[in-house]
């Protein structure tokens, strides 16, 4: 039976248009699929196109959905995402960037020392300037339209550093100064940017760990994406403060973790 908060939700959103990066899996393709269930139509964008065409198969019984083949690293596919978005739905009321790596392809856990520049140019240019490419289309176009909002996915790894992910901390750090700096900017034309910070979520990225296997305690997808849900819903002229979205364990600190990797 459904919740008479859960209807106010879906009746918010239903008819609004959004964007979610990253949306072929993990965090991203658990918001597409509410988002469907929601009414909203949703764009999903992810890197390579099978992985997209396989999502939107999945989650056209849903709702409305639909895909593009985008690198986050790219201007120029940053900004066709954005004019592509603006031609199917009119309007852009919604982007949840969810895109990221958590090493570079073919890396494994290193410490500073051992990282090469190639290693950490990947994760910089995918994580941190992948935000700004996309953060800047996107609100290019909300800002004309004077609303929408903008929900970057951070990591707890944006508020305290681990070791042997320094290039993927520092890429979480500079996507949450990234993202206050933004929601200043944006103030001024109704435009609202949150950050969310998850701490150990069950996706494909623990794929990147190696032989770190994602502890038993861990949110699946769909509870960090039922958070998004609501930010994404609330009213205009209400924001929602940026924070920290975490599995709740007995007898576990309720800080992150050190050695486990994020979402």
């Amino acid at each position: 039976m459904k919740s008479v908060l859960d209807g106010r939700i879906r009746a918010r959103l239903a008819g609004k248009t959004a964007i979610v990066t990253g949306g072929a899996s993990g965090i991203g393709k658990a918001v597409a699929a509410l988002f469907a269930e929601d009414g909203v139509s949703v764009l999903v964008a992810d890197l390579r196109q099978e992985p997209v065409d396989a999502a939107v198969a999945e989650l056209a019984a849903k709702g409305a959905v639909t895909g593009m083949a985008v690198d986050v690293r790219s201007e120029t596919d940053m900004a066709m995402m954005a004019e592509e978005a603006v031609r199917r739905f009119g309007s852009i009321d919604i982007l949840v960037h969810s895109a990221g790596i958590l090493r570079a392809k073919d890396s494994g856990p290193k410490t500073l020392l051992q990282l090469s520049e190639r290693e950490w140019d990947e994760v910089i240019e995918t994580n941190l300037k992948g935000t700004f490419f996309c953060n800047r289309a996107i609100a290019a176009v909300m800002a004309q339209q004077k609303k929408g909002m903008i929900i970057n996915v951070t990591s707890v790894s944006g508020r305290k550093g681990r070791a042997f992910d320094s290039a993927y901390c520092a890429s979480k750090f500079g996507m949450m100064g990234l993202s206050e700096s933004l929601a200043e900017e944006m103030r001024q034309y109704g435009v609202r940017v949150h950050a969310l910070l998850p701490d150990a979520v069950d996706t494909p990225l623990w794929e990147q760990n190696g032989p770190i296997k994602a502890p038993g305690y861990s949110l699946a997808p769909d509870r960090a994406a039922s958070l998004i849900r609501y930010i994404a819903s609330l009213p205009e002229g209400v924001a929602f403060g940026d924070g920290l979205v975490a599995p709740f364990a007995a007898g576990r600190a309720a800080k992150p973790a050190q050695r486990e990797e994020p979402a």
